[in-house]
Protein backbone atom coordinates (compact mmCIF):
# COMPACT_ATOMS: atom_id res chain seq x y z
CA UNK A 1 0.00 0.00 0.00
CA UNK A 2 2.60 2.64 1.23
CA UNK A 3 4.56 1.42 -2.38
CA UNK A 4 1.99 2.77 -4.27
CA UNK A 5 1.56 5.63 -2.05
CA UNK A 6 4.45 6.84 -2.63
CA UNK A 7 4.32 6.23 -6.64
CA UNK A 8 1.68 8.43 -7.04
CA UNK A 9 3.12 10.86 -5.17
CA UNK A 10 6.97 10.67 -6.92
CA UNK A 11 4.60 10.89 -10.17
CA UNK A 12 2.60 13.96 -8.96
CA UNK A 13 6.27 15.51 -8.38
CA UNK A 14 7.54 14.79 -12.07
CA UNK A 15 4.71 16.82 -13.30
CA UNK A 16 5.62 19.78 -11.54
CA UNK A 17 9.40 19.12 -12.71
CA UNK A 18 8.39 18.76 -16.63
CA UNK A 19 5.97 22.29 -15.71
CA UNK A 20 9.00 24.11 -14.50
CA UNK A 21 11.20 22.68 -17.38
CA UNK A 22 8.61 24.25 -19.85
CA UNK A 23 7.84 27.22 -18.35
CA UNK A 24 11.55 27.55 -17.83
CA UNK A 25 11.97 27.57 -21.62
CA UNK A 26 9.49 30.00 -22.19
CA UNK A 27 10.68 31.94 -19.63
CA UNK A 28 14.57 32.01 -20.70
CA UNK A 29 13.20 33.45 -24.03
CA UNK A 30 11.32 36.46 -22.85
CA UNK A 31 14.74 37.11 -20.41
CA UNK A 32 17.14 36.86 -23.42
CA UNK A 33 14.64 39.57 -24.91
CA UNK A 34 15.14 41.73 -21.75
CA UNK A 35 11.29 41.22 -20.78
CA UNK A 36 9.32 41.93 -17.27
CA UNK A 37 8.35 38.29 -16.84
CA UNK A 38 11.68 36.16 -17.19
CA UNK A 39 12.69 32.58 -16.68
CA UNK A 40 12.27 32.59 -12.79
CA UNK A 41 8.59 34.23 -13.20
CA UNK A 42 7.75 31.77 -15.96
CA UNK A 43 9.13 28.58 -14.00
CA UNK A 44 6.66 30.01 -10.99
CA UNK A 45 3.74 30.23 -12.81
CA UNK A 46 3.97 26.71 -14.31
CA UNK A 47 4.38 24.86 -11.55
CA UNK A 48 1.99 26.88 -9.29
CA UNK A 49 -0.67 26.05 -12.38
CA UNK A 50 0.46 22.38 -12.41
CA UNK A 51 0.27 22.56 -8.58
CA UNK A 52 -3.46 23.89 -8.38
CA UNK A 53 -4.33 20.90 -11.01
CA UNK A 54 -2.89 18.60 -8.77
CA UNK A 55 -4.71 19.48 -5.91
CA UNK A 56 -7.90 20.66 -7.64
CA UNK A 57 -7.65 16.84 -9.20
CA UNK A 58 -6.46 14.26 -6.30
CA UNK A 59 -6.48 16.88 -2.95
CA UNK A 60 -10.07 15.46 -2.32
CA UNK A 61 -9.76 11.91 -2.68
CA UNK A 62 -10.24 11.18 1.03
CA UNK A 63 -14.01 12.73 1.42
CA UNK A 64 -15.69 12.02 -1.75
CA UNK A 65 -16.81 8.83 -0.38
CA UNK A 66 -18.77 10.34 2.18
CA UNK A 67 -22.67 10.50 2.31
CA UNK A 68 -23.98 13.78 0.36
CA UNK A 69 -20.68 14.92 -0.71
CA UNK A 70 -20.17 15.97 -4.27
CA UNK A 71 -17.26 17.75 -5.66
CA UNK A 72 -16.57 19.68 -8.84
CA UNK A 73 -12.77 18.63 -9.72
CA UNK A 74 -11.95 21.53 -11.95
CA UNK A 75 -12.98 24.18 -9.85
CA UNK A 76 -9.32 25.21 -8.35
CA UNK A 77 -7.70 24.64 -11.46
CA UNK A 78 -10.52 26.80 -13.18
CA UNK A 79 -9.86 29.86 -10.93
CA UNK A 80 -5.89 30.19 -12.30
CA UNK A 81 -7.48 31.33 -15.83
CA UNK A 82 -8.73 34.47 -13.97
CA UNK A 83 -6.11 34.30 -11.58
CA UNK A 84 -3.01 35.08 -13.58
CA UNK A 85 -4.88 37.95 -14.92
CA UNK A 86 -3.07 39.86 -12.31
CA UNK A 87 0.20 38.94 -12.75
CA UNK A 88 -0.13 39.36 -16.94
CA UNK A 89 -1.86 42.49 -16.67
CA UNK A 90 1.50 43.77 -14.24
CA UNK A 91 3.74 43.23 -17.31
CA UNK A 92 1.91 45.56 -19.01
CA UNK A 93 3.31 49.29 -19.63
CA UNK A 94 1.78 52.25 -21.24
CA UNK A 95 4.97 54.36 -22.26
CA UNK A 96 4.83 57.19 -24.32
CA UNK A 97 1.63 56.48 -25.34
CA UNK A 98 2.59 53.25 -26.55
CA UNK A 99 1.60 49.79 -24.82
CA UNK A 100 4.39 47.29 -24.35
CA UNK A 101 4.25 43.87 -22.64
CA UNK A 102 1.51 42.32 -23.94
CA UNK A 103 3.17 39.28 -25.71
CA UNK A 104 5.21 38.69 -22.63
CA UNK A 105 1.14 38.83 -20.81
CA UNK A 106 0.16 36.52 -23.54
CA UNK A 107 3.25 34.15 -22.47
CA UNK A 108 1.92 34.03 -19.28
CA UNK A 109 -1.14 33.29 -19.61
CA UNK A 110 -0.28 30.51 -22.01
CA UNK A 111 2.46 28.87 -19.70
CA UNK A 112 -0.39 28.95 -16.59
CA UNK A 113 -2.24 26.76 -18.91
CA UNK A 114 0.92 24.75 -19.92
CA UNK A 115 1.30 24.11 -16.22
CA UNK A 116 -2.45 23.21 -16.12
CA UNK A 117 -1.93 20.38 -18.94
CA UNK A 118 0.51 18.96 -17.42
CA UNK A 119 -0.73 18.47 -13.71
CA UNK A 120 -3.59 16.74 -15.33
CA UNK A 121 -1.04 14.46 -16.52
CA UNK A 122 -1.84 15.47 -20.31
CA UNK A 123 2.09 15.77 -21.10
CA UNK A 124 2.07 15.73 -24.48
CA UNK A 125 -0.49 18.16 -24.78
CA UNK A 126 1.65 20.66 -22.01
CA UNK A 127 5.26 20.02 -24.21
CA UNK A 128 3.17 20.33 -27.70
CA UNK A 129 1.86 23.59 -26.44
CA UNK A 130 5.48 24.68 -25.02
CA UNK A 131 7.15 24.07 -28.40
CA UNK A 132 4.16 26.35 -30.37
CA UNK A 133 4.53 29.12 -27.91
CA UNK A 134 8.84 29.16 -28.23
CA UNK A 135 8.02 28.41 -32.35
CA UNK A 136 5.70 31.64 -32.20
CA UNK A 137 8.02 34.14 -29.75
CA UNK A 138 10.89 33.34 -32.31
CA UNK A 139 9.98 32.55 -36.03
CA UNK A 140 7.54 35.31 -36.25
CA UNK A 141 10.83 37.33 -34.87
CA UNK A 142 13.09 36.16 -37.06
CA UNK A 143 10.53 36.57 -40.46
CA UNK A 144 9.67 40.51 -39.13
CA UNK A 145 13.72 40.71 -39.06
CA UNK A 146 13.94 39.16 -42.53
CA UNK A 147 11.21 41.45 -44.11
CA UNK A 148 13.13 44.50 -42.49
CA UNK A 149 17.06 43.27 -43.54
CA UNK A 150 17.46 45.91 -45.91
CA UNK A 151 15.67 48.88 -43.45
CA UNK A 152 16.14 50.23 -40.49
CA UNK A 153 12.87 50.65 -38.94
CA UNK A 154 13.06 53.81 -35.86
CA UNK A 155 9.77 54.82 -34.04
CA UNK A 156 10.24 58.14 -32.27
CA UNK A 157 8.95 60.65 -30.22
CA UNK A 158 9.71 64.40 -31.43
CA UNK A 159 9.29 67.55 -29.54
CA UNK A 160 9.48 70.53 -31.80
CA UNK A 161 9.00 74.06 -31.30
CA UNK A 162 7.13 76.71 -33.40
CA UNK A 163 4.16 76.59 -35.00
CA UNK A 164 2.14 73.39 -36.68
CA UNK A 165 3.22 74.40 -40.25
CA UNK A 166 6.66 73.85 -39.63
CA UNK A 167 5.46 70.31 -38.98
CA UNK A 168 4.68 70.15 -42.92
CA UNK A 169 8.05 70.37 -43.89
CA UNK A 170 9.26 67.68 -42.17
CA UNK A 171 9.16 64.87 -43.88
CA UNK A 172 10.81 66.33 -46.89
CA UNK A 173 13.53 67.17 -44.63
CA UNK A 174 13.72 63.50 -43.27
CA UNK A 175 13.60 61.97 -46.41
CA UNK A 176 16.91 64.21 -47.53
CA UNK A 177 18.17 62.46 -44.84
CA UNK A 178 17.55 59.11 -46.15
CA UNK A 179 14.40 58.63 -44.68
CA UNK A 180 12.32 55.98 -46.98
CA UNK A 181 8.37 56.27 -45.73
CA UNK A 182 6.93 57.82 -42.52
CA UNK A 183 4.11 57.71 -40.22
CA UNK A 184 3.76 60.74 -38.34
CA UNK A 185 0.95 62.00 -35.86
CA UNK A 186 0.40 64.51 -32.95
CA UNK A 187 0.82 63.68 -29.53
CA UNK A 188 0.32 66.71 -27.98
CA UNK A 189 0.36 70.78 -28.59
CA UNK A 190 0.62 73.61 -27.58
CA UNK A 191 1.89 77.42 -28.37
CA UNK A 192 5.52 76.70 -27.59
CA UNK A 193 6.07 73.27 -28.71
CA UNK A 194 4.32 69.96 -30.28
CA UNK A 195 5.41 66.25 -29.71
CA UNK A 196 5.19 63.92 -32.75
CA UNK A 197 5.01 60.17 -32.97
CA UNK A 198 7.04 59.28 -35.86
CA UNK A 199 7.03 55.79 -37.56
CA UNK A 200 10.54 55.64 -39.95
CA UNK A 201 12.05 53.38 -42.16
CA UNK A 202 15.41 54.26 -43.14
CA UNK A 203 17.20 53.60 -46.42
CA UNK A 204 19.66 50.40 -46.59
CA UNK A 205 23.37 51.38 -45.84
CA UNK A 206 21.68 54.19 -43.56
CA UNK A 207 23.19 54.91 -40.12
CA UNK A 208 20.43 54.97 -37.67
CA UNK A 209 22.73 57.10 -34.53
CA UNK A 210 23.83 59.06 -37.26
CA UNK A 211 20.27 59.84 -39.02
CA UNK A 212 19.15 60.81 -35.78
CA UNK A 213 22.17 63.16 -34.77
CA UNK A 214 21.69 64.92 -38.04
CA UNK A 215 17.96 64.74 -37.17
CA UNK A 216 18.89 66.82 -34.33
CA UNK A 217 20.37 69.36 -36.22
CA UNK A 218 17.29 70.40 -37.81
CA UNK A 219 15.49 73.76 -37.29
CA UNK A 220 12.81 73.19 -34.83
CA UNK A 221 13.55 70.02 -33.62
CA UNK A 222 13.84 70.13 -29.91
CA UNK A 223 14.24 66.64 -28.55
CA UNK A 224 14.49 63.23 -29.84
CA UNK A 225 13.36 60.10 -27.94
CA UNK A 226 13.34 56.75 -29.30
CA UNK A 227 11.10 54.60 -28.45
CA UNK A 228 12.00 51.63 -30.70
CA UNK A 229 14.87 50.57 -32.55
Amino acid sequence: MMRFFWLFQLEWCLRLIVAAICGGLVGFERKARLKTAGTRTHMLVAVGSALFMLVSKYGFFDVLNRTNMALDPSRIAAQVVSGIGFIGAGTILTRHHQIDGLTTAAGLWATAAIGLAIGADMYVIGIAGTLCILTTQTMVRHIKALRNSSRYLLQLQVTMTGQLQEMDKLPQQLADLGCATIKMAILSYNPKNYTLSLMIKLKKHTDPTTFIRKMSALSHVKSIDVIDL
